[in-house]
């Protein structure tokens, strides 16, 4: 028996209509587009005014294990292996104290080596012999002159911390004012689908937290008990300027409420 009272006493399920859901959303699509196109546009300003845009120079090296004054008319796969596992050691060499201080000492800068190492990435080309290093800075040109500076420095102080081996320079470095980052557009679509998105969770919610009566079904739905009758929305009568039509359960023609007065009077 307390099995049997407990499960009448259980609120009835509440189904998660898909379909409706997407029609309330599209219903209010353009609220959806105006919300998401103020976040991206607020976001894109917001870019463009407090970040930087930064620029990109670098080169692209060579690496072997053997000397360039060693004969290098013919090279073995061990000579390529041991080539490929040198490009890691030259990556982490040449964001080193000694390679990127050197460098600066070149142009005569003062700058810290932190502040250089940050400046300065390596990328080893698809498990190849072939390594680029990248200055990325908000100058243009100091970026393209330190990449200068690395290449003319590197190979030199490569072949005698590592040696053995050399490093050859492929792709000088060139100069470029196109911007590196960041990506206003990118940052734009990003605050565009923010925005769009907190609208469509918070209509979603306000579906979810609506509990009124909208016709017959909900009531069906949502209490599980039959429908008897239902009374008529009178503000669907037509109407004629202040007056409005109704019928009478007397007659089948239909009054207005001015004719109704004088009948009375």
């Amino acid at each position: 028996m307390k099995k049997t009272e407990s499960k009448k006493n259980e609120a009835p399920e509440q189904e998660i209509d898909i379909i409706q859901i997407l029609k309330q959303l599209a219903k209010k699509l353009w609220l959806i587009v105006l919300v998401g196109l103020i976040f991206g546009g607020a976001v894109f300003a917001g870019a463009k005014l407090f970040i930087k845009p930064t620029y990109r120079s670098g080169f692209t090296a060579y690496v072997n294990n053997k000397q360039s004054k060693e004969n290098t008319d013919f090279l073995t796969s061990s000579d390529v292996s041991a080539s490929k596992q040198l490009v890691l050691t030259y990556q982490k060499i040449l964001t080193s104290n000694t390679i990127l201080t050197a460098a600066a000492d070149s142009l005569e800068l003062d700058v810290s080596y932190s502040r250089l190492q940050s400046l300065v990435s390596t990328e080893v080309k698809d498990d190849t012999e072939i390594i680029s290093v990248y200055v990325v800075d908000t100058d243009p040109e100091f970026a393209y002159k330190y990449a200068e500076a690395i290449s003319n420095t590197a190979p030199q102080y490569m072949a005698q911390i590592v040696e053995g081996s050399s490093m050859k320079i492929i792709d000088k470095p060139e100069f470029s004012d196109k911007r590196y980052k960041p990506s206003y557009v990118r940052y734009g679509a990003v605050g565009f689908f923010i925005g769009a998105l907190l609208v469509i969770v918070w209509l979603i919610i306000r579906h979810f937290m609506d509990d009124t009566v909208k016709s017959e079904s909900d009531i069906e739905a949502n209490f599980s008990i039959p429908i008897l009758g239902v009374i008529p929305d009178i503000t669907k009568a037509s109407s004629n300027k202040s007056d409005y039509y109704y019928y009478s359960e007397n007659s089948n023609e239909s009054n207005t409420e001015g004719e109704q007065k004088n009948e009375k009077e």
